[in-house]
């Protein structure tokens, strides 16, 4: 069923997109028919076709649905399908190395995932979970329903259409084929004009009422009785060579390939309104192709011969299946007479600017809009004031954190989906997004879900998101002789090399594979890691690659078990069966426990400015660029970055010296009530600079976090940390600053901030 949902999700949006294109066609052809050539609206019909039989397209920058606004699709309405068809290099999860089991019996049994010779990887919700409304169509119902309609839709039309077809062949089952000399001498006159060098024989039939051609692989000529008898050898050759013009011209696979386009769009009346005018400028275009044929000085004569039909064939129509009449209906008879009246020889083929036309005109309507294009939009809205309209010069920029979905979405470079279930107790951390992270060229995902934070018995639990192969990128780290991603306790003795084991498994009906990581040192206990990837197809039908980390044998620094993940067996595949995309999410809530985030751009400024009360100010460099801003947080009240927990809400700026040889920072909080104590501090002096008054104090029983040492093993150089504490234009001001590199300059640069414009 999804892949029917898949399929007509397609199909729905090629429809949509084509609809645009066939009007702006239909506009095009009214106003511009006269001054075009009859064969290139012929062309451009073709240009629609296709748009319409292959709905996925590259994107381009000159694609025509760059004009149409876009923000992120709603993939509330997208199907959710998981499939094991490869789409890229990337598509298995190959390891790179032999499996290596030799250390499977040492390991603690993780849940044991259901051992299945074939799997249905699509991710479905648990029964326990629908406590939607019940009044309520779900899109994801939406879908399956209209999905179910178009299948009935198609298979009616199809029934249809084989009743014609069968009936049709009953009909020209009686016709005779001709053997005279006359006729089959015209024939093969009119196939040397053509460079026709196949088979095509002519049939003469009285159940017909004008002549066609049908047949896609064995085309025969059906000429009604009566036209035999009275049509001269001249208007023979005129009837003739228009029906092999229409073989030629691949009319027939033409007409088939639009009456199949008609089957899977039933629902589209524009594409039914296109067919008729199709229909129309194909007559014409034969029309043209003929006279090329003949020359100018025989359209008089063809003229009278399509005038003579339309007076003697003009009555009801024969069965319509795939074929090409010579003869339609008195308004196109009119609008071809015109044409053929008009005709001037070299008017059929297609001129050097009219190729030139086509190929732009393909170039714009087979594409779809680039994603730079896309988002530009979006961009403009979320990442307005980003790190590069900021101009901060960020640590690390290709690595942001965030604590809600809705922002990581807009930096996250493609749309993935998130669990809507999660076990008791279980909140969002944080979201870690890591520009090509993966192989070098994808993002990676990283949520971080936890329970009891803070607590003893603390526990967590990832999930993994890429459209680069993130099992590839996995191994590809231990091939390299990855070591422990964390320093062991001095008991512990050195890390070993991490091993791995790779099992194909299935859960909650999800084909993937289970990789177990296995950490060794030397006087210790190994520790142990378990991680589920899968392949997910997203409504782009590009893959997208998940993990989740559920579960590990970690210690403490003392070597005491820690057991931080371990997600039950029953737990994760509910996890597994409830991913969907941020717009489907009913029981999760995605805005983070954390109280710390970074300002990336406007959206994130106006989000703390909302919870501060005021402007925040953030000069991006200091004292003729000796300093340089390089981050920005909004720390909310119960923030603990370190050993301090913050009071109130506060903004903190961070600089550094711009002189990377050199070691110094500086922070400057702001906040509408007083972040630091002076009473808890050392009173040093007190200062007015500009008129402001500022006193400047120590921290000499670490109260605000410390002591921090310079790195000696010993721990005898402690870092001393001043404070400026100041209250300006009703804003409580604290900076705070080690003494390193920037002693004998504190004054300096705290002056500098406080000139500076708000």
């Amino acid at each position: 069923m999804k892949q029917i949902e898949t399929v007509f999700y397609l199909m729905l949006t090629a429809s949509l997109a084509s609809t645009v294109i066939i009007l702006l066609l239909l506009l095009i052809r009214k106003l511009l028919y006269k001054h075009l050539g009859p064969r290139i609206f012929h062309v451009l019909w073709f240009l629609v076709l296709i748009k319409l039989l292959i709905p996925i397209a590259p994107q381009s920058p000159v694609s025509l649905f760059n004009l149409v606004p876009h923000g992120m699709p709603d993939k509330s309405f997208m199907p959710k399908w998981n499939t094991e068809q490869p789409h890229s290099s990337e598509a298995g999860f190959e390891p790179k190395v032999a499996l290596n089991h030799s250390e499977a019996a040492n390991l603690n049994p993780a849940p044991m995932p259901k051992q299945t010779e074939e799997s249905n990887t699509i991710v479905q919700p648990p029964p326990e979970m629908h406590t939607y409304e019940k009044d309520r169509v779900e899109p994801q119902t939406m879908l399956t329903i209209g999905s179910l309609v178009w299948v009935a839709g198609l298979l009616s039309l199809s029934m249809y259409y084989l009743f014609v077809a069968v009936r049709f062949k009953r009909i020209v089952g009686t016709s005779r084929k001709l053997d005279n000399r006359e006729v089959l001498s015209v024939l093969e006159a009119c196939k040397g004009k053509l460079g026709i060098t196949a088979t095509i024989p002519v049939y003469e039939t009285d159940r017909l009422h004008s002549p066609c051609i049908y047949g896609l692989t064995k085309p025969r000529i059906y000429l009604p009785a009566d036209i035999v008898t009275i049509a001269d050898s001249r208007q023979l050759t005129h009837i003739l060579l228009h029906e092999l013009t229409h073989y030629k011209r691949k009319d027939l696979w033409f007409n088939f390939l639009w009456t199949l386009t008609a089957m899977l769009h039933w629902y589209n009346p524009v594409v039914w309104l296109s067919m008729k005018k199709i229909k129309a400028d194909q007559e014409v275009a034969c029309d043209a192709g003929v006279l090329e044929v003949l020359g100018e000085q025989e359209s008089s004569s063809y003229g009278m011969t399509l005038l003579m039909l339309s007076r003697l064939f003009a009555r009801s129509a024969s069965p319509q299946a795939n074929l090409s009449h010579f003869f339609e209906n008195n308004k196109e008879m009119k609008r071809r007479i015109t044409m053929i009246a008009k005709f001037k020889k070299g008017t059929y083929k297609l001129s050097a600017a009219a190729i030139i036309l086509v190929l732009g005109l393909s170039a714009v309507i087979l594409t779809n809009a680039s994603k730079g294009v896309k988002n530009a939009e979006a961009d403009a809205d979320s990442k307005q004031g980003s790190p590069s309209s900021f101009k901060i010069e960020r640590l690390n920029d290709w690595a942001k954190w965030f604590i809600n979905l809705e922002r990581a979405n807009d930096f996250a470079g493609f749309p993935f989906k998130v669990p809507d279930y999660l076990p008791d107790g279980y909140q969002l951390s944080d979201i870690g997004i890591y520009e090509k992270f993966v192989n070098g060229t994808h993002n990676q995902v990283i949520i971080e879900f936890v329970s009891n934070l803070g607590k003893a018995d603390e526990k967590q639990f990832e999930v993994i998101a890429s459209e680069g192969n993130l099992l590839n990128g996995a191994l590809s780290q231990l091939l390299e002789g990855d070591q422990s991603r964390r320093t062991p306790g001095p008991s512990w003795g050195a890390a070993l090399p991490r091993s791995y084991i790779q099992d194909e498994v299935t859960y909650a009906d999800i084909k993937g594979v289970l990789v177990t990581t296995v950490q060794k040192y030397e006087h210790h206990e190994p520790e142990i890691e378990k991680t589920f990837f899968w392949r997910d197809w997203d409504w782009r039908n590009v893959g997208v690659y998940y993990g989740i980390r559920f579960y590990s044998e970690d210690h403490t620094s003392e070597g005491l078990p820690l057991n931080r993940r371990n997600i039950s067996q029953d737990e994760l595949e509910k996890i597994l069966q409830s991913f969907k995309y941020q717009q489907q999410i009913q029981h999760v809530s995605y805005d983070g426990i954390s109280h710390t985030f970074s300002i990336y751009g406007e959206k994130d400024l106006q989000e703390a400015e909302k919870l501060l009360g005021f402007k925040v100010k953030f000069p991006l460099t200091l004292s003729n660029n000796e300093l340089k801003l390089v981050a920005l947080y909004m720390r909310k009240a119960g923030a603990t970055p370190g050993s301090f927990r913050f009071n109130v809400n506060a903004v903190e700026n961070l600089y550094i010296l711009t002189d990377k040889s050199k070691d110094g920072s500086l922070k400057v909080y702001q906040s509408k009530l007083p972040l630091i104590n002076g009473s808890q501090l050392t009173l040093i002096r007190t200062l007015n600079m500009n008129g402001i008054d500022i006193s400047v104090y120590r921290d000499d029983n670490y109260v605000y976090g410390g002591p921090s040492y310079r790195g000696d093993a010993n721990h005898t150089d402690i870092i001393n940390r001043t404070y400026y504490l100041w209250k300006q234009n009703d804003i409580y001001y604290a900076a705070r600053l080690d003494d390193d590199e920037l002693k004998g300059n504190h004054e300096k640069f705290i002056k500098a901030f406080i000139l500076a414009p708000q």
